[in-house]
């Protein structure tokens, strides 16, 4: 990991800044809490921990009266942005002052630590970010998949700044395999400011050596073709033509060692994966070449796509999946690429979708992009959202607003353990493509979207709404399914022609199709609507062509609403008691531990589980869980609870292993157990009837030999 983190920072500082990047200051707030009541001094250091509402760019800033000559340091509580920006130290002046941090970081909470003496009177922080706006949005009737598009949403933006990121923390590298999913999402979250950022990684120029495979991604439909589809921006698809034929014709090679496709688990199927990928990149050269004056090149292009075609079956098929002699069992990566690329043929896709697609989960969540697709390709969206319900589960209830850079915080290559210098922030994560392109069924068919279909694929998502910020303006979709009717609802912007698509899925039998109350499907097309055109009927859509304007198409006969998955719903947030100027203590000492394979000391007392922020927090570093270990909380007074919650989303797999509550008056007399357990993955949530006691004591009565216990937030509710 040590080797890995040294070349992304010297790769960072090697990439060139974009020049006349927009970079917004959108000036000084008010953080949503700080750990103490202001304004406040200590007589020895202290340190002061304030949360923002959301992971953004920020510089702190502090208004203070100090002695001289006193150290005042301030950072983000994200302890990843130390690999590239050490916390920043000044020396007070007697006096009142005002001080802000010069460099920028990434987090979702400060810390300051203050000298002994010092008064600080106000703290607020600066953000910065790339100067677009989200105009986006994405909304159904399952929460979890509301929560998943807003964090990635979120996520996206952060790994936006002088040029798309992969992270905003500990890297800030432009690889092109990132780059990816953040350029595709750009066009549908944010407004044409963005598209700038997207040209500069489209333009930017090849290097050949440096992941290749992610060339490969990225040279394809998947970046380069996206990208024209969703511009039209014909001069830079004419700047990039001869490079990237360069590239594909006589720069990539095939079977080298260490060609890197996905992070994920290992069974990397790499010789299907770049077979894949390279047809791809030749389909989409294909299409670049006669617009960009060059047709004479169609003739080799066709020739190395039907050398593929020919070989590809007898080189990968076993009977049933897509296999290379590189792995001993299939890849789900490798055959979703199969049938993205159109080299699977339709009638291998169920033994793919039965032996692979629906058994195996190696691909990351960057790769789980490509599987969701191939999914749904097959018809089985249904499939794909549980698949990506299931892979995001501790990533959807947790009190990070971003998306991680794996599953579970968990390592899957050959380290194949939990990684703890995992971003909390990765751009490679697809959410808002997957629900608004593919779930909402809405991508331009012509470049520039000049024409663009909305052809939706929900499955069990019965309500949904979509703004897509296109270049021809505002694309407004919902639908909603009843018992008796489908109905979509298409705002097709001025100069552009929508193909709008009833989903014949969602039925268990079509009557007939309305379009403004006018029938116009009953079996057989009925002409004479003004402003429809018929855009033909095959195995999966009735479809329309639609002038611009307001459209309400009404699918009426019955559909089953069928729900492998009962909707999440949007719960009222549980308001915790006020923890400023509680006390923590455990069963052993405060300490540091190194963290990660930088070995940077961070600081895991226990009163850091009552700051507030949920990136700081406490371990037992003595030895790994076992019973008898205590943490324990003194509010200060009696008060009246009944749910405590215990979040060590930050070190995701330190829940307890077995657990009891006690609670105590005094502190030294204790009740019998109010509640016993086993902790939950990330966030441990404790419910018993209502206490009144001023102390509570969590002891771990289990054991794991593997992990350490840890708590990065301590909560304590009273529930009506």
């Amino acid at each position: 990991m040590k080797t890995r983190y040294r070349l992304s920072l010297l790769l960072a500082l090697l990439l060139p800044a974009t020049l006349g990047a927009a970079i917004e200051d959108f000036g000084l707030k008010e953080y949503v809490r700080v750990s103490r009541a202001l304004p406040h001094a200590e007589d020895q250091p202290w340190k002061l921990v304030c949360e923002m509402p959301y992971n953004c760019h920020f510089q702190p800033w502090i208004e203070l009266e100090a002695p001289a000559g006193r150290e005042l340091k301030f950072n983000s509580s994200n302890p990843l942005v130390l690999y590239l920006t050490p916390t920043e130290t000044v020396t007070t002046r007697a006096g009142a002052q005002v001080y802000e941090a010069h460099a920028w970081v990434s987090g979702e909470g400060a810390v300051y630590t203050i000298p002994a003496g010092a008064t600080v009177k106000r703290v607020q922080y600066r953000e910065t970010g790339y100067a677009t706006r989200l105009t986006g949005s994405f909304t159904c009737d399952d929460a979890d998949f509301n929560i998943l598009w807003q964090k990635a949403a979120r996520t996206a933006y952060l790994c936006m700044r002088d040029h798309f990121y992969d992270c905003p923390d500990r890297e800030r590298v432009g690889f092109w395999g990132d780059g990816t999913p953040e350029l595709d999402q750009c066009f549908y979250l944010f407004d044409r400011r963005s598209h700038e950022l997207c040209r500069e990684l489209v333009l930017r120029q090849l290097e050949p050596k440096f992941y290749p495979g992610q060339h490969l991604e990225f040279l394809g439909e998947y970046g380069l073709g996206f990208y024209f589809r969703q511009t039209g921006d014909l001069a830079a698809l004419r700047q990039i033509y001869e490079p990237t034929k360069t590239f594909l014709f006589q720069t990539y090679q095939f079977g080298r060692r260490g060609t890197w496709f996905d992070w994920g688990k290992e069974n990397k199927d790499t010789a299907v994966l770049e077979t894949c990928f390279y047809y791809n990149c030749l389909e989409n050269l294909r299409a670049m070449a006669p617009l960009t004056g060059h047709p004479e090149d169609v003739v080799v292009i066709d020739q190395k796509l039907a050398g593929i075609r020919a070989d590809f079956d007898k080189r990968f098929w076993r009977d049933g999946f897509y296999r290379s002699d590189q792995v001993k069992e299939p890849d789900d990566r490798a055959n979703a690429m199969a049938v993205n690329v159109g080299l699977a043929d339709r009638a291998k896709w169920p033994a793919i979708y039965e032996n692979v697609l629906s058994q195996k989960t190696y691909a990351s969540c960057f790769f789980d992009r490509w599987v969701f697709t191939a999914l749904c390709k097959m018809g089985r969206s249904d499939r794909a959202l549980l698949r990506m319900y299931e892979r995001y589960q501790t990533m959807i209830p947790c009190s990070f607003t971003t998306l991680w850079e794996h599953y579970d915080r968990w390592w899957a290559s050959h380290i194949d353990a939990f990684d703890d210098a995992s971003s909390l922030n990765h751009g490679w994560n697809p959410p808002v493509l997957l629900l608004s392109q593919t779930i909402a069924g809405i991508s331009p068919v012509t470049p520039g979207w000049a024409s663009f279909q909305v052809l939706p694929q929900e499955a069990f998502l019965n309500d949904l709404h979509m703004v897509v910020p296109t270049v021809k303006g505002p694309v407004t979709v919902g639908i909603n399914k009843t018992s008796t009717e489908y109905a979509l609802e298409v705002e097709a912007p001025a100069t552009t022609m929508a193909i709008a698509g009833v989903p014949k899925g969602a039925f268990s039998r079509l009557d007939r199709i309305q379009i403004g109350g006018v029938t116009v499907w009953d079996g057989a097309y009925k002409p004479g609507l003004k402003g429809v055109e018929w855009g033909g009927e095959d195995a999966d859509y009735v479809k329309f062509h639609l002038a611009p304007g307001h459209w309400a198409v009404r699918g009426q006969g019955t559909l089953p609403l069928l729900r492998p998955k009962p909707p999440a719903k949007a719960a009222a947030p549980a308001v915790p008691l006020d923890k400023r100027g509680w006390t923590a203590t455990a069963s052993v000492p405060d300490s540091t531990f190194a963290f990660s394979g930088a070995k940077i000391p961070i600081d895991i007392t226990a009163a850091n589980a009552l700051d507030g922020d949920h990136w700081t927090g406490w371990r037992d570093m003595t030895q790994m869980q076992h019973p008898g270990q205590w943490f324990q909380v003194d509010l200060g007074k009696p008060e009246a609870f009944n749910q405590i919650v215990l979040d060590n989303t930050w070190a995701l797999w330190d829940s307890p292993a077995q657990y009891s509550v006690t609670v105590s008056q005094d502190g030294r007399a204790w009740s019998s157990p109010v509640a016993a357990g086993a902790g939950g993955k990330g966030i441990t949530t404790i419910q018993f009837t209502l206490q009144t006691a001023r102390f509570i004591r969590v002891t771990q009565t289990g054991s794991n030999p593997k992990y350490h216990w840890s708590i990065y937030e301590f909560d304590v509710y009273r529930l009506p």
